[in-house]
């Protein structure tokens, strides 16, 4: 019997261990460090202009490049790029018997652009496809950029049909970061100023014209109060360091500024009247409208770019209200032809 137990437990033993082994867990595996993942390096965020750099170099130099003008104004609405839309006349071009009405494909620049009146953006390109445009402009006398129109090339004509309006050059708080505003009256051939009267004309630039009313306004206007021809109300004063608007055509490449007390070189000259010879030193390639001056305020253009409507001034924050200019835009036929004039040699004398 104790053998037969013995031989049994001899048997069993390997069995039972053999078992054992196999219902056992397994040893768990050492666990395994993942591998961090290398972080992603972050796009560099390009540098946006400093607008405090721009004031500081209005101040210095009494000049902004036109390079600068729309990468500034996005620096003034971050998040907004700039953008173009079909710029619609307010007075629909009349096609001629048996012929369609001509599409003009000029473009309204935007930045931004959310609630400006319909028909208007903070820039112009012209489509030169049309012989003449008419454009109303509403210059913010708080905004140190102006307004562009692009698409002029030398041998056209920039006229200022009209101008109206006065704002505030001292003690006042408008709103220095919008924009002014333009919009396309009219296109085709041989235009008036009448077309502002036109029943289709009207309505929207009055619309515009509460717009800027709104955005631009006065909050306690009481000093040095200008027209858009630089003369204070009331007392007929002919301003020379602020107020009014002055044209820069492309030949400028930027618009120009006024200066501080300590540059009154770049204030106007002599008595005030805005006249060619009286405009500052540093400033070239624009003019100051005149009242009742077709002639004055009709320019040639003389190279291919942009042209710039600002308030005159060098500081511009404490400014308010705006002005109301209406310009008109000709093709011409281009540059003239370059005239290279050749000499003949000259055959040298025969020595005697």
């Amino acid at each position: 019997m104790f053998r037969r137990t013995s031989l049994m437990l001899a048997v069993l033993t390997p069995i039972a261990l053999c078992a054992g082994l196999v219902a056992a867990p397994a040893a768990a595996a050492p666990p395994v460090t993942p591998t961090p993942a290398k972080p992603t390096p972050a796009k560099p965020t390009p540098a946006k202009p400093d607008t405090a750099k721009a004031a500081e170099e209005i101040k210095k130099s009494g000049k902004l490049s036109g390079a600068d003008h729309w990468r500034l104004v996005e620096a003034r609405h971050p998040g907004q790029k700039r953008t173009t839309i079909a710029a619609k006349p307010f007075l629909k071009p009349k096609a001629a018997a048996g012929a369609l009405a001509p599409v003009g494909r000029s473009q309204l620049t935007v930045v931004g652009g959310a609630g400006l009146p319909e028909g208007f953006g903070h820039g112009f390109v012209w489509d030169r496809a049309e012989s003449e445009a008419v454009l109303v402009v509403f210059v913010n006398a708080a905004d140190s950029l102006g307004v562009c129109i692009d698409g002029l090339q030398a041998g056209d004509q920039l006229q200022v049909m009209s101008a109206t309006g006065v704002a505030s050059f001292s003690e006042d708080k408008g709103n220095p970061l919008a924009s002014g505003i333009v919009g396309l009256v009219a296109t085709g051939a041989n235009l008036a100023a009448t077309v502002l009267g036109a029943p289709e004309v009207a309505p929207v630039i009055t619309a515009a014209e509460k717009f800027a009313q709104d955005q631009f306004k006065a909050t306690n206007a009481k000093t040095k109060k200008r027209d858009v021809y630089g003369v204070e109300t009331g007392t007929g004063h002919k301003a020379r360091q602020e107020g009014g608007v002055l044209v820069c055509l492309p030949e400028a490449r930027g618009t120009f500024y006024s200066g501080n007390g300590d540059h009154k070189e770049r204030w106007i000259k002599g008595d005030g009247v805005r006249t060619d010879d009286h405009i500052p030193a540093h400033v070239f390639g624009s003019f100051f409208p005149r009242r009742e001056s077709d002639a004055h305020n009709t320019r040639t253009v003389q190279q291919t770019g942009q042209a710039y409507l600002v308030a005159w001034d060098w500081k511009f924050e404490d400014n308010a209200g705006f002005y109301r200019v209406v310009v008109k835009l000709k093709k011409g036929n281009g540059p003239g032809p370059i005239v290279i004039e050749r000499k003949s040699p000259t055959t040298p004398k025969a020595k005697p």
